[in-house]
């Protein structure tokens, strides 16, 4: 796993243990209890100090308003992190479990701000244009290298067992070959580019996207459901 890339101990490989000790210890008491209570507080106290906690489209936003949308998102993270510790797979590091949800989180109190009447959209420096909101094309900059190939590992297996073939059925109207699954194996497995995987399937960019990020909002209760629950 990650930690094999190494040789000997890593500051960082100390804290990944000691995150996922007190993460165990956590379960091995009641919902409630003080005790659980105590090591959460410990567990949650690590985690804010870790210096390792992923800044979600940071360079997309200004600062001011940056801080808002990140402070939210990460209070629900940890308050997520607290209530579904039980769910925690000791096989991958905390730090990728809880950087994969803070993911998840910013999207969502991006689109509470839109729906509040929010216009200030970030917009690409190389094109000029309006930006997609924070998606998972993007979660290889969502979170840090020691935990990119955890998360990697978890979505890759996600998309490979689909398992309520949802993926299959979302298709490009104009291009009934082209379903969400394809796009999503091809980004984020294989690693192409969209420019790559447009120029493959004769299709721009622009019309790949724009279905891609649409079906992805449909579909982000169905990633949330397996992928949170690992």
């Amino acid at each position: 796993m990650v930690n094999q890339r190494f040789q000997g101990a890593s500051p960082n490989d100390d804290l990944d243990q000691r995150l996922q000790q007190q993460a165990k210890e956590a379960q091995q008491h009641p919902a409630q209890s003080p005790q659980r209570q105590v090591a959460l507080n410990q567990l949650i106290s690590e985690i804010m100090k870790s210096g390792r906690l992923a800044h979600p489209q940071k360079h997309l936003w200004s600062t001011s308003l940056y801080e808002d949308l990140y402070n939210e998102a990460l209070q629900k993270t940890l308050l997520e992190t607290c209530q579904k510790i039980d769910s925690y797979n000791s096989e991958y590091p905390v730090l990728a479990w809880v950087n994969f949800r803070l993911n998840f989180q910013f999207i969502d109190v991006v689109n509470d701000y839109r729906k509040q009447g929010i216009t200030q959209v970030p917009k690409s420096d190389k094109t000029g244009q309006i930006t997609h909101l924070p998606s998972l094309d993007d979660l290889d900059s969502l979170i840090l290298p020691e935990e990119t190939l955890c998360a990697a590992q978890l979505l890759q297996q996600f998309l490979e067992d689909d398992p309520e073939n949802l993926l299959q059925k979302k298709r490009l109207r104009e291009h009934p070959e082209v379903t969400f699954h394809l796009l999503a194996w091809s980004r984020f497995v294989e690693d192409q580019t969209w420019l790559e995987i447009a120029e493959s399937l004769d299709i721009s960019v622009q019309t790949l996207c724009s279905f891609f990020n649409r079906q992805l909002k449909e579909l982000m209760p169905y990633f949330r459901k397996y992928l949170q629950d690992t």
